[in-house]
């Protein structure tokens, strides 16, 4: 027999309840939880409101030759140097080497083993979510002749674009709360890393290898994937101790290889003479 309906908000509730008595938030920490969530409920009416317009071919699609026509425009021998240089901020090596760098640092810092693996999560996400879409969309990319880029996979949405926004952003956020405490110096890194995130979608465009849609839906599918992996391992309370930082985590580590050696080291005592 199916429950009256009436009760499914004393459920909600009570549910409610016991996960905020399992986070162990502080009022801070509950600020900046309703903000991620407020923040990801608006990425994600962005990215669908986009994505149907791609879709369905709107308005939106349809203004996109006209608008990357504009960009195009702005090409000159500056800024096509700088959107080569630029775009290469968004290229897998350079974010893969980012994100094990930025995981070393957190691991150095006594962040625990979810936080350390973040970054590389985020990429990771982020990636595998534009594998599926490109070919499963299948969208053109701009003609020929716009192109400055070899580029041959379809255009929507624009690898580059998610990818640096989903781990710039994550990045930035991970930093603004583990590491730094000046709430300036807090708001400059995840600005810098959002505005890192825009130059390099801008980059796309005015190298002619993408829509402006397919842009648009590439900094609103990162910045989703951020904020949820980071929201996910930021929220969640901590199990056990607080590891250790820096050079004890490095001697504890050193402590531990040495013993394994010992332990598989072949034994150098005579062997007892059977009688």
């Amino acid at each position: 027999m199916t429950r009256d309906w009436r009760y499914w908000p004393d459920d909600l509730i009570r549910t409610a309840r016991k996960v905020a008595r399992h986070l162990h938030l502080t009022l801070r920490g509950w600020m900046a939880l309703c903000s991620a969530v407020v923040a990801m409920g608006a990425t994600s009416i962005v990215l669908l409101a986009v994505s149907h317009d791609v879709l369905d071919k709107g308005d939106l699609a349809q203004r996109d030759p006209s608008v990357l026509n504009a960009f195009v425009r702005l090409r000159a021998g500056w800024s096509v140097e700088a959107s080569r240089i630029v775009t290469q901020a968004g290229s897998v090596g350079v974010l893969l080497a980012l994100a094990v760098s930025v995981g070393g640092l957190l691991w150095w810092k006594g962040a625990r083993l979810g936080v350390v693996m973040a970054p590389l999560a985020t990429l990771g996400v982020a990636a595998s979510t534009v594998s599926v879409l490109k070919p499963l969309i299948s969208r053109a990319r701009p003609p020929l002749a716009l192109r400055l880029v070899t580029e041959s996979e379809p255009s929507f949405p624009s690898g580059h674009s998610t990818d640096s926004t989903a781990l710039y952003l994550a990045v930035g956020l991970l930093l603004a709360v583990l590491v730094f405490r000046r709430p300036v110096t807090r708001v400059l890194v995840v600005a810098l890393s959002g505005l890192v995130a825009m130059l390099v979608g801008v980059s796309r465009l005015i190298l002619g290898v993408h829509w402006p849609t397919d842009v648009l839906v590439g900094w609103s599918l990162g910045g989703l994937i951020a904020l949820v992996v980071t929201t996910l391992v930021l929220a969640l309370p901590a199990t056990g101790s607080r590891p250790p930082e820096g050079a004890r985590r490095v001697a504890l580590a050193w402590w531990r290889l040495e013993r394994l050696a010992n332990l598989r080291r072949p034994s150098t005592l005579p062997r007892p003479q059977s009688s």
